[in-house]
């Protein structure tokens, strides 16, 4: 199909007028935007699109893959996406400093972050527990089971990760669907993804930093504060402690009457 269209397109590039050229410019970009852009206002609003920390542990425990378990763990503990998870190699952990270099799938650069003491002994196990899976993956912590059949990937595949998260999701009844995806084809909104595990580690380092969006954020890699913010969610319970707190010794104490 695509020769076909790229030929087409160099066709019109060639012959359409200058106007009819950038019409057909603005309908291509549009295109773009609404299949492969993510949309600036978040359609699950206030709602926790990450995990909540009893969702977290019943989860974890039911994952019966090695891989998968420790795959998802990285990223409910250090907040990784799912493409940058799928491909971590031995040689991105070091062993006397305890760090994981991240290539990071968004900005396009190497990050570097400290991996938990119990983490990085869980990981460790894991390594000496598989290490013939691993040499075989050339390597590769999360080997997938067809390598190294022709044209296949040494490691996990994101879409086969995806497919895992959502039947575990299914099978202990959390999955939650709050609307349909823009686009030509619909399709349901669910509110546990794999992302959540990332959305649960950005919330949990936000509370337990004191709320520090900037230190957050260099934990989320974002480029943007902003971006962090769409992240960290503030639970009911904890919004109207909040609430009641922020007047006690307030204004409402201070007038007589009403």
């Amino acid at each position: 199909m695509w020769p076909e269209a790229k030929e087409a397109l160099e066709c019109l590039g060639r012959n359409l007028p200058k106007q009819r050229l950038i019409r057909a410019i603005e309908i291509l970009s549009e295109a773009r935007k609404r299949r492969f852009l993510r949309r600036r206002i978040p359609k699950y609003g206030t709602m926790n699109k990450g995990f909540t920390e009893q969702e977290l542990v019943r989860f974890l425990n039911a994952v019966e893959d090695p891989r998968m378990a420790l795959l998802f763990t990285f990223q409910a503990v250090l907040g990784l996406r799912i493409g940058e998870a799928v491909k971590l190699h031995v040689r991105d952990l070091n062993l006397e400093t305890r760090d994981l270099k991240i290539d990071n799938q968004k900005g396009g650069r190497a990050d570097c972050l400290p991996i938990p003491p119990q983490l990085f002994e869980q990981t460790v196990k894991y390594i000496s527990d598989y290490e013939d899976a691993i040499a075989k993956a050339k390597g590769h912590l999360f080997w997938a089971e067809t390598y190294p059949e022709r044209n296949s990937c040494p490691y996990l595949d994101k879409n086969y990760v995806r497919n895992a998260f959502r039947q575990m999701i299914r099978k202990l009844k959390l999955d939650e669907t709050y609307g349909l995806a823009d686009g030509s084809i619909p399709k349901q909104l669910h509110r546990l993804t794999t992302h959540s595990l990332r959305h649960y580690a950005i919330t949990n380092f936000s509370k337990k930093n004191n709320g520090n969006v900037v230190l957050t954020s260099k934990f989320a890699r974002h480029h943007r504060v902003e971006t962090t913010m769409t992240y960290i969610h503030t639970g009911k319970e904890e919004l109207y402690r909040s609430i009641s707190i922020a007047q006690e010794d307030g204004i409402l104490g201070k007038i007589k009457r009403m």
